[in-house]
């Protein structure tokens, strides 16, 4: 798919994800596995480029085809091992010579494998080739916790048993990206980083646990976790609303646990 035709389809997917919002997540980040703080969203240029590969391989099954003969030609029905050279492959059909290239690195279906894991395994290669062309950026969140261990937290957060809303909702929210008056101040959007109600700094922590009915509605949880954990209700810290790095055994404690928290 052309560069530009990539750039269409993720503009339209941003927007519809976030319909005007302030403070999103990057599709780069989105793009990424679910324990890496991503939500394995489709990586549109390594579909196009997977579906690709599969068009030339399934074509050259039928005996007779121009492209069974050109791949047959050029022996591209292996894999390449030379891709840096390919002076075979003639200029005017230079989409054999990405594929010759991507042969390289992707080995021929075996007879035990489905059609749907060779698939979505030549797809997990096509978006690892292309997200190391670019050194992915570090999440915003490894840099205001550099010592909070993320992998823990994205599995809480995707092992919650909750609705696919609510489960976004707290994604959002360890993303840090619901709009409050400290990040809008940061970006001259408005006057002060001020709560409207008690004058005190508006983060999302002191939203859920500080101000309004917060507190109750905080000091109600914590008592039924410690139920839970079978704990002193003390011992639950606020930040497991915001940075989730508990362990818990067996892990219907831990989900259970996880279940409360994102619905404050």
């Amino acid at each position: 798919m052309p560069e530009a035709c990539t750039q269409q389809a993720n503009s339209a997917t941003a927007w519809y994800l976030w319909r005007g919002d302030i403070f999103r997540v990057p599709l780069s980040t989105l793009q990424r596995m679910k324990r890496q703080g991503g939500w394995d969203l489709h990586d549109v240029a390594a579909e196009s480029r997977a579906l690709f590969f599969i068009r030339p391989r399934a074509q050259s099954e039928y005996a007779g085809s121009l492209t069974s003969e050109w791949l047959r030609k050029w022996d591209l029905l292996t894999p390449y091992t030379n891709p840096p050279h390919m002076y075979r492959i003639p200029a005017n059909v230079e989409y054999l010579g990405q594929f010759a290239m991507d042969t390289a690195y992707i080995p021929p279906r075996e007879h035990s494998e489905s059609c749907l894991v060779y698939k979505r395994c030549i797809y997990n290669t096509m978006h690892v080739f292309l997200s190391t062309t670019n050194e992915p950026l570090e999440l915003r969140i490894a840099r205001l916790w550099p010592n909070t261990d993320l992998e823990t937290v994205w599995q809480n957060v995707h092992e919650t048993p909750v609705s696919g809303t609510v489960k976004v909702t707290w994604y959002q929210a360890i993303h840090d990206i619901v709009s409050k008056h400290e990040r809008r101040h940061k970006i001259r959007l408005v006057p002060s980083d001020l709560c409207g109600h008690c004058n005190r700094t508006d983060t999302l922590q002191h939203r859920l646990t500080e101000c309004g009915e917060g507190p109750q509605i905080w000091e109600w949880t914590r008592q039924r976790l410690a139920s839970i954990l079978r704990t002193d209700w003390r011992r639950i810290p606020p930040d497991w609303l915001l940075r989730p790095t508990f362990k818990m055994w067996p892990p219907q404690r831990r989900r259970a646990v996880c279940g409360y928290l994102p619905t404050l």
